[in-house]
């Protein structure tokens, strides 16, 4: 239930499942929030295999219930509010109980560091074949750097031999071909300068254009806020599942019928 304040203000709680990419970000705005915001990060990464996205979104849902049941919680979330675009279909199925499920309308993270999917769409246009880099990623993924790509050889080496760890490292910078550009997103909320220079190295050693774009944490700030239009975010109704759209609105709900 929602807390009635003085003059009328109704404080409610959030609960947001993140990635770890959006740690500095959310929090900031967690802090500054009118509203109560709990936060649970999962792993960087898992949108590389989105049947693993899936199933730990899943788990993390089960696991509040769990504690629900348990009575380890003492306030149940208003809403559960997820840190995820679309991310290659790994929140489709998902699926609310008794609690509504609140998801941005984005094809990835990258679209929410940028503010809108709008403007994602725009620079891929513009920019197509861009690696896109900014504080949450440096400091939570692996990227393509010349110090992260000797350590992972080294690994390579001392599990399969010199011979093999050529080919693997090989194997590794295929992905690179793919990538014209590396592209630095900043943000208002923590912007490191050592970290765009280290975009613009790894530009030059892939021999790529290096772009800095300036972020917008809009989306971001929305989360903690509760200001959710339909527009931008799907708010996904008690007893609905998640289902893509392929269209320009991503997502939307689907009733669920429960026995």
């Amino acid at each position: 239930m929602a807390l009635k304040l003085q003059k009328g203000m109704s404080l409610i709680r959030i609960h947001i499942i993140a990635c770890r990419v959006f740690s500095r970000e959310l929090s900031y705005y967690a802090s500054q929030s009118p509203h109560i915001v709990d936060i649970t990060w999962l792993p960087q990464g898992l949108h590389d295999t989105p049947e693993k996205l899936r199933q730990m979104l899943k788990d993390t849902l089960n696991d509040l219930y769990l504690q629900k049941e348990k009575q380890m919680l003492k306030h149940w979330p208003d809403c559960i509010v997820l840190g995820y675009g679309l991310c290659s279909n790994g929140i489709v199925g998902l699926e609310s109980r008794d609690t509504p499920l609140v998801i941005p309308k984005t094809d990835d993270c990258i679209a929410i560091f940028l503010g809108s999917q709008k403007r994602y769409l725009d620079l891929f246009q513009k920019y197509n074949g861009t690696y896109w880099l900014n504080n949450g990623w440096i400091e939570t993924a692996f990227i393509p750097s010349e110090e992260m790509l000797d350590k992972r050889y080294r690994e390579y080496v001392r599990l399969y031999g010199e011979e093999n760890a050529d080919f693997l490292l090989e194997q590794d910078k295929l992905w690179a071909y793919n990538y014209n550009s590396c592209g630095y997103i900043s943000s208002s909320v923590y912007d490191c300068p050592d970290y765009p220079l280290l975009a613009e190295q790894i530009a030059k050693h892939h021999n790529w254009k290096y772009c800095k774009f300036e972020g917008d944490n809009r989306l971001i700030k929305a989360m903690t806020e509760g200001r959710w239009n339909n527009d931008e975010f799907l708010i996904c109704p008690r007893d609905h599942r998640v289902e893509a759209t392929y269209d320009k609105s991503k997502i939307h709900a689907v009733p669920v019928q429960r026995e």
